[in-house]
């Protein structure tokens, strides 16, 4: 019974031994396995990334000849523009500015009142609306037709809206204006800010106007006067609409006339 016994003692020592064996090998193989899979995927790598980088390298080759045979085409096509250019000289046209495209073709002088076109701005060079209109609504109570817009916003930066104020005749002529109106009056509004003395705590606003009424027809300034008004508030914002209000009843009132 005790040599049965130490029998079955070897026997599973030699079992476990042998599983321990084959265990031992499946994961020695497995890590093998890995380490080829590994291996394998650092190649693929190694070998995309070259073809990537001989694509790219290919690819800055290409750009790179394509800019220097549009440099070329460039470079040519200069000599070839100053070459005529110097074959030409003194008898190159000199483009020719559209005035057209600085007035607002919709407006026309087609009614049997005098038309009188109103431009105001401000210190920025901005056009003031709210001020433009008040002028022109003046103008209709008078018996005449007022309007606005008919200067775009693109010409008052150019130095031909200054010579237009100024009555220049040229600038007249290229504008066309009496095909759109009998008279533009051009205005420019200032205002300036200071503290109230009599009261604490007030604004005063001066706004001052300068105008210059231009006929179209006869391709000189008609009229032009400068005056101002005070406004007080307890804002800004109120003394300026104070003193503007103030300046459209004195343009009414002793300005309106042509």
């Amino acid at each position: 019974m005790k040599s049965k016994l130490i029998f079955l003692i070897v026997v599973l020592a030699l079992l476990f031994g042998l599983i321990f064996i084959i265990s031992k090998n499946r994961i020695a193989r497995e890590k093998v396995r890995m380490e080829e899979k590994i291996q394998s995927v650092h190649q693929q790598f190694i070998k995309d990334s070259l073809q990537k980088i001989y694509a790219d390298h290919q690819q800055y080759i290409q750009d790179s000849l394509q800019n220097i045979r549009s440099n070329n085409d460039l470079t040519k096509t200069d000599a070839t523009r100053r070459t005529s250019t110097n074959k030409s000289v003194g008898n190159a046209p000199i483009p020719i500015e559209d005035f057209s495209s600085y007035i607002n073709s919709s407006i026309t002088n087609s009614s049997g009142k005098t038309n009188i076109a109103i431009t105001i701005v401000d210190e920025n060079g901005n056009i003031s609306s709210s001020l433009s209109s008040s002028i022109a609504n003046i103008y209709n109570q008078t018996g005449n037709s007022g309007n606005t817009g008919l200067i775009r916003s693109s010409f008052i930066h150019k130095s031909g809206f200054q010579e237009l104020f100024e009555g220049n005749s040229e600038i007249i002529e290229k504008l066309k204006l009496s095909r759109h109106t009998d008279y533009v009056a051009l205005g420019k509004i200032r205002y300036s800010m200071r503290k109230g003395t009599l009261v604490d705590g007030t604004i005063i606003c001066t706004a001052s106007l300068k105008m210059s009424i231009v006929s179209a027809n006869q391709k000189s300034i008609a009229k032009s006067f400068t005056f101002s008004e005070n406004g007080n508030g307890a804002t800004e914002t109120q003394a300026q609409e104070a003193a503007t209000e103030k300046l459209i009843n004195k343009y009414y009132n002793e300005y309106s006339s042509l």
